[in-house]
């Protein structure tokens, strides 16, 4: 026989052990698998029974996990044996506290040997008894996790794997909610990462209190020209562009226009702020671009507004470009470039340079 002391160090090295296997699951799901097999082995204090992550929402499909490797097993349940277990009334239940804990133990030992779904159960995977711990997580997904006593367990032995379930399912509600969360916002920022990230801009995700969930490579390589992060957090190295960039940040200026922030180094840069749409959190997307008007610009403008010698005397004049200088690279008379400027300006219904210029600049954003 263990001694106390000796069997109190051999759980908690069980409890260590398996909690550890649970927090390995956040980063990836697919770990589940053997966390469940872990988890089963814990409970029962058997290699024999077996454990199933169940999400009770229909949406939640991709987080079903089980100890069991056969394939069949994930199929038989949800087509076959759901809906015909004893305990599935639990299910529909309300789950009013942290979690709702649920066993057979009301059935005899002769009651479980002629009821279908048990004489199933036990058929294919030798296992006897039911044990539930139905509960949501902080984002309200609702699930529930099974552990099956293997075949030759007594009735008694439900009270410690009671025991041991619910010693565990504080940590599984934890690693479940943690993990979809992680998920979801892993997807987003891969998202973005496959957009952006050879976008020729400085694209940032900021989140509610300004602070960066996901940059790509431009941005930081701006750090050589005066725009760099510092505590996870946007800086301009120039009093007058951080000042300028704070009020952008925090919404007093114009939304609509790029602001015209001047670094430490003397180059130009235009910024702006997107809302995003998120369900992971309040976040929006701050553009950084040194190339206002690129060729993309001039693309856009010819496809949807103009020709392509309006398009091209449109971006010249956007980058500061005066007419005669204009008419001069695109080798035609000063005259027919002053021609070309009022058709755009009828085209494009504004009225000055400054409005074809703020226009042309917000296309390059698009673009």
């Amino acid at each position: 026989m263990i001694p106390a002391s000796k069997e109190r160090i051999h759980q908690m090295e069980n409890h260590i052990f398996i909690t550890k296997n649970i927090y390995k699951t956040i980063e990836d799901r697919s770990e589940w698998n053997e966390a469940l097999v872990n988890i089963a082995e814990y409970c029962t204090d058997s290699s024999f029974g077996g454990a199933s992550l169940i999400p009770l929402d229909e949406d939640m499909s991709e987080w079903r996990f089980g100890s069991n490797k056969d394939p069949r097993t994930e199929e038989l349940y949800y087509n076959h044996w759901r809906n015909k277990s004893p305990l599935s009334v639990y299910t529909r239940k309300k789950i009013e506290n942290d979690f709702l804990y649920a066993d057979d133990s009301f059935l005899s030992d002769e009651q479980i040997d002629k009821i279908p779904f048990y004489m199933e159960f036990l058929r294919e995977f030798g296992v006897r008894r039911i044990h539930h711990a139905m509960f949501k997580t902080e984002n309200g997904n609702r699930f529930l996790l099974s552990v099956q006593s293997p075949d030759g367990l007594t009735i008694q032995s439900s009270a410690i794997i009671k025991q041991n379930l619910t010693r565990i399912i504080p940590h599984v509600i934890q690693a479940v909610g943690t993990g979809i969360s992680f998920n979801k916002s892993k997807n987003f920022h891969e998202i973005f990462e496959n957009s952006f990230k050879e976008m020729p801009f400085g694209i940032a995700l900021i989140n509610s209190e300004n602070k960066i969930v996901y940059a790509n490579n431009n941005l930081i390589r701006m750090e050589s020209d005066g725009i760099f992060i510092k505590n996870n957090t946007i800086q301009v190295k120039s009093s007058d562009g951080n000042s300028k960039f704070s009020r952008l940040l925090s919404g007093s200026g114009d939304i609509h226009n790029p602001i015209k922030i001047k670094t430490e180094t003397d180059k130009i840069f235009f910024a702006k702020i997107i809302n995003v749409s998120s369900k992971m959190e309040q976040t929006r997307m701050v553009i950084f671009s040194i190339h206002r008007v690129n060729s993309e610009t001039e693309a856009i403008l010819s496809n949807l507004f103009l020709t392509a010698s309006q398009s091209k005397i449109a971006c010249l004049i956007a980058n500061g470009n005066s007419i005669k200088d204009s008419s001069l690279k695109m080798n035609i008379t000063e005259g027919t470039a002053r021609q070309m400027v009022k058709d755009i300006f009828v085209r494009l219904g504004v009225n000055s340079q400054s409005q074809l210029t703020a226009f042309v600049k917000n296309i390059s954003f698009i673009a």
